[in-house]
């Protein structure tokens, strides 16, 4: 029936026909389509592996490596048999040895050391003259200093909780000392160790760059902020129940004279230095608004930004091998490029916001280009951060304002010996134990 009335149709109305169906075949095949990408599951999408750039592992033909030998041999443990295992018959001398070296570690143990003060009397200024402290004694201390410092390091360089660590000390070496007993002695430890905090803020205050970034805290329970100022070498940190604007003021000084890197927080806006803000910052706004926004405008002004950013970078890069001249010729090309962008009108509204972002901070985003070793992101600050973060995740902050004391001057020591490659157990002990017998400073920072 279907071809005879097709038949029977004339060239034209086949040709309408056609048309027509093709115009539904086509909209079906849209909804189909549609519809399998609204019912795919989310973890059904998959995403093309990437290929390895190289083979893992030494190339054929190469040697093998292995642990390196220890340098010293403590003990020495000879294995000898007799007889045969297989037939029972008697063994003759052996015809070779070779050895098979171990490494293990000593189970600890608690050493008590009586420290005996020997008292006199001296008859020329009739007084009673005690013995001075010895070089590992800690005055009115019941836990020696290589316990208290490694409870430190497991606290602040390998963030594990009091109760951690007390079952540690109890289970590897048979010390008995409660959670309590560990805040206490650490809240003590700072106190002694603070005039090494201040000088480090005293180095940093003086140096050319310095970053500061903040990030939350509790204070038993209470919303607070851990605010960092650090450099290359040294790290300061401090705890505020403030977010505002004085406390990295008060955390600068009025002596300051270097370029401080951050963020685009507005406490940092009001500052009287020179800044350099954070780059990497924007490119992550950028980044997160293009994931909500694809439309043609917002592409075309991300292009457009992007490679105002990236000529800046390729600046940096080339800018000790042009003339000074050529340079801050292309360096005030870039510069009106981008003032350009921020200047102009936007109907899109991630950039007016970003527009206006630009507009403010026009001045601190190139700052870069100017002088040389100034980094154009605060990403220094941020790995800094981190391990604080690390340490709130797992404490969730103080329960007092004497233990958030003690935290950001144990972490300001802790990270400065770190970025200085420095004997960290070391460190600490020679300085706890020179501040408890009064001398001024031992760390030198």
């Amino acid at each position: 029936m279907a071809t005879v009335t097709y038949c029977e149709k004339t060239k034209e109305e086949l040709i309408r026909l056609l048309q027509e169906r093709d115009r539904q075949i086509e909209e079906l095949e849209k909804e189909v389509s549609e519809l399998k990408k609204k019912n795919q599951p989310k973890f059904a999408v998959s995403t093309p592996k990437r290929r390895r750039k190289k083979k893992p592992g030494r190339k054929e033909g190469h040697l093998g490596v292995t642990r390196e030998k220890p340098d010293h041999i403590d003990d020495i443990i000879e294995s000898r048999i007799s007889t045969c295992p297989h037939c029972n018959h008697s063994l003759g001398k052996p015809i070779e040895t070779f050895d098979h070296t171990q490494e293990d570690i000593i189970p600890a143990r608690v050493k008590v050391t009586c420290y005996r003060k020997h008292r006199y009397y001296c008859k020329h200024c009739k007084s009673v003259i005690t013995a001075p402290y010895c070089e590992s004694e800690i005055p009115h201390s019941y836990i020696g200093p290589n316990a208290l410092i490694q409870a430190l390091l497991l606290k602040y360089h390998h963030h594990l909780p009091y109760n951690s660590i007390r079952e540690l000390f109890q289970s590897f070496a048979g010390l008995n000392i409660t959670e309590g007993a560990l805040a206490q002695a650490l809240q003590r430890i700072s106190q002694w160790l603070n005039v090494e905090r201040k000088a480090i803020l005293k180095a940093i205050r003086s140096s050319r760059c310095a970053h500061m970034d903040e990030t939350g805290w509790y204070i038993d329970g209470r919303n607070s902020w851990l605010w960092e100022l650090v450099n290359k070498k040294l790290a300061y940190y401090h705890i505020d129940l403030s977010r505002g604007a004085k406390v990295a003021r008060e955390m600068l000084g009025n002596n300051f004279r270097g370029i401080l890197i951050s963020d685009f927080y507005a406490a940092y806006n009001g500052l009287p230095v020179r800044k350099q803000k954070c780059l990497v910052h924007l490119l992550r706004d950028m980044e997160r608004c293009r994931g909500s926004d694809q439309s043609e405008e917002f592409l075309k002004h991300y292009k457009r930004l992007k490679r105002i950013l990236q000529d800046a970078h390729r600046l940096r890069r080339r800018g000790s091998h042009l003339a000074p001249r050529v340079f801050y010729r292309r360096l005030r090309l870039i510069k009106e490029r981008l003032f350009d962008f921020a200047a102009a009108s936007f109907s899109n509204k991630h950039w007016q916001r970003l527009s206006k972002r630009l507009l403010v901070h026009y001045e601190e985003l190139l700052t870069f280009l100017k002088y040389p070793n100034i980094p154009s992101d605060n990403n220094h600050a941020e790995r800094l951060i981190r391990p604080n973060v690390i340490n709130r995740n797992r404490s969730f902050g103080n329960r007092s304002l004497r233990g958030a004391e003690a935290h950001a001057t144990l972490m300001s020591i802790l990270q400065s010996l770190r970025l200085q490659d420095r004997n960290i157990a070391a460190s600490f002990k020679k300085a706890y134990l020179a501040h408890r017998k009064g001398y001024e400073s031992a760390l030198l920072f």
